[in-house]
């Protein structure tokens, strides 16, 4: 049996979702872009999915366009909204690579990209967010929650005060930890731009969408037959979008249970292990209760990982969309400093269970004491 505690890197397909995905793949296969009576009634599912979406996520002023994937999303934000050649662009320090590398490859191209610090716990500090900002600014990207610590950002205090800065500032937020975690209310928080991503709430790889609000204009970043307002060409995803449909809905009916439930599981563990001295708590008390990050001195945390590993317990290490090469950036931003390798993140998903927690706690600790003794030698 495997005991799986990276549910922030991807999550598991139930099997309700995979029978609504192999039923679409299988009998309601047609393209949605033909014109006979099949393809129409899918092209209408999908908008009815559309609407869902929105509804659940309170997007009453914008418009959903489905893609591949949160980088995808985060890229289409970037790289494809409006923006001054001369102007600056402001990012936290703590962003996805999606959102990071991308400003870098803006910046290589001439762009003033500015990096906003965050504090110890992955928080942009917001009165160094704002002296960042001018009349120049054209864009912001602040992610709503961290997927490395799940540190969570006041996204509608951040939206407002950087519009009264500069009310050209186009706002973009991926909010692909946030649906399902955190309350997600789109016409609330204000933004540009949002993006959510299916693969962290029970659906298949390969399904995402891009929120953009009224009035926003952006180009496409794919183009080819027009489909998703021609914002994003190729033939949709249809079992995808079906699936992402009901997952969204889930997720957010389900969101205050599943807290409550996370809330008590990080309780745990944080009772078991602070016994550890050299033991850092990384993610505060008012991160989003689906990650538990921390980090020891001493004890390396792939070490620590691969030492589970032999328990059938899964945790991560830090965001897997970085895991396998040198990365640095993020322990720096957070001031980890002697730290830094000793990161472990634990994130849960709704089919955990306290016992398996119970059971993760116990091995880490057998885990680190075991460890500890070889740290020198």
């Amino acid at each position: 049996m495997i005991y799986y505690f990276d549910n922030a890197a991807t999550t598991r397909v139930d099997e309700e979702t995979s029978k609504t995905v192999q039923e679409y793949n299988e009998r309601f296969f047609y393209n949605p872009s033909a014109n006979y009576k099949k393809a129409v009634e899918i092209h209408n599912l999908i908008s009815d999915a559309r609407k869902n979406v929105l509804s659940q996520l309170q997007g009453f002023n914008g418009k959903l366009i489905f893609l591949s994937s949160g980088t995808e999303g985060d890229n289409q934000a970037i790289f494809c909204s409006k923006k001054r050649k001369n102007g600056n662009i402001v990012i936290s320090g703590a962003e996805h690579p999606a959102v990071h590398n991308a400003a870098m490859q803006l910046k290589n191209t001439g762009y003033d990209v500015r990096i906003a610090p965050v504090d110890g716990e992955g928080r942009v500090i917001e009165s160094e967010f704002l002296s960042l900002l001018d009349s120049n600014t054209s864009l912001v990207s602040v992610m709503h929650v961290n997927n490395e610590t799940g540190a969570v950002n006041d996204i509608k205090t951040l939206v407002k005060k950087a519009k009264s800065v500069n009310p050209n500032i186009l706002f973009h937020s991926d909010g692909v930890q946030a649906v399902g975690k955190v309350p997600v209310r789109l016409v609330d928080l204000d933004v540009d731009l949002y993006t959510i991503s299916g693969h962290k709430i029970g659906t298949p790889k390969g399904i995402a969408a891009l929120y953009v609000k009224t009035g926003i204009s952006i180009a496409p970043l794919i183009f080819g037959g027009g489909q998703e307002f021609g914002m994003r060409s190729a033939t949709e995803n249809v079992s995808g979008i079906i699936a992402f449909s009901n997952c969204v809905s889930r997720a957010v009916q389900e969101r205050e249970i599943n807290a409550q439930k996370y809330l008590n599981f990080r309780s745990i563990l944080q009772a078991e292990l602070s016994e550890i001295e050299e033991i850092r708590w990384i993610s505060g008390q008012d991160a989003s209760p689906h990650i538990l990050t921390f980090a020891f001195k001493t004890v390396r945390g792939e070490v620590l990982q691969h030492a589970l590993e032999e328990f059938d317990l899964l945790v991560g290490t830090g965001s897997a969309c970085s895991a396998r090469r040198a990365h640095d950036r993020i322990p720096q931003a957070l001031g980890l400093k002697e730290y830094s390798d000793g990161v472990i993140r634990v994130s849960f998903g709704r089919e955990n269970t306290e016992d398996e927690v119970k059971f993760l706690a116990k091995k880490i600790k057998e885990s680190y004491y075991i460890l500890r003794k070889y740290v020198g030698r």
